[in-house]
């Protein structure tokens, strides 16, 4: 599972029959810099996901890959590798917050 920022939108009229109708998102892996202060970087990894939670552009989502991107009840027996398993409302780092989300 990983960190990610949705950045955007993917839209393919073409696609297998049990991925039509599903919403994909662009989304931006991020790590999280270790160092006091705690920030959010970017990393390289960019993923399309399977939204199954409403996430929006801008937003801090959980991101579950592989084998276990199969395991929602909305993603079972689909040919996907990644899935938007939550959208993040807080991260906390050595009791400092580092993320908020934004009412």
């Amino acid at each position: 599972m990983f960190i990610g920022k949705v950045t955007g939108t993917v839209v393919a009229t073409q696609k297998v029959e049990t991925v039509v109708g599903r919403k994909l998102l662009l989304v931006q892996a991020l790590n999280v810099k270790g160092e006091s202060p705690a920030a959010l970087e970017p990393r390289s990894l960019t993923a399309v996901a399977i939204d199954t939670v409403g996430a929006g552009e801008g937003e801090l989502v959980l991101v579950t890959q592989g084998s276990s991107a199969r395991l929602t009840e909305m993603t079972r027996n689909m040919p996907v590798d990644a899935v938007v398993v939550g959208i993040i409302d807080a991260i906390q780092v050595g009791g400092q917050e580092l993320y908020k989300k934004q009412p």
